[in-house]
């Protein structure tokens, strides 16, 4: 006589072997995915860190173009010191290098640099800079645009 075929229990759970293997998946996986999200915030934070930089860059640049371009020599000259800017938590420290000082420029190169200190960049200290020509002619050229 043939034997019955065993019924299974309708109540019956998962295996201790089944429930090692998925909590071992589901390490690896969220182990991953916070790896990812720490990377993410400290990637966030870098940016926000830099976007500042280049905003107080921005800021000393608008100041200067505020400047009559016949003054702009005189102004870089007085503001051309170490200024320390501080925004949020991080502090930045603002410089300007250029050649205001050539007698008879009619165009002056004007850089200003921001500096911060950060474990991101080499040597802990991260820069940012830019540059801009100035006109130091009292009257801007005009155009006539019903001329010849």
């Amino acid at each position: 006589m043939p034997r019955p075929a065993p019924v299974e229990d309708p109540d019956a759970g998962f295996t201790l072997v089944e429930v090692l293997v998925s909590l071992a998946v589901i390490t690896v996986v969220l182990t991953s995915v916070s790896t990812f999200l720490v990377r993410s915030m400290v990637m966030t934070n870098l940016e926000g860190v830099r976007q500042a930089a280049t905003q107080v860059a921005s800021t000393a640049m608008e100041e200067l173009r505020s400047v009559p371009g016949n003054q702009a020599p005189t102004w870089l000259t007085a503001n051309a010191a170490m200024a320390t800017v501080p925004v949020g938590t991080h502090t930045y420290t603002r410089t300007w290098t250029g050649d205001w000082n050539t007698p008879g420029s009619v165009l002056i190169a004007a850089t200003v640099h921001v500096t911060w200190t950060s474990r991101d960049c080499p040597s802990n200290l991260c820069e940012y800079s830019d540059t801009t020509l100035i006109s130091t002619v009292g009257a801007e050229p005009t155009f006539d645009l019903a001329g010849p």
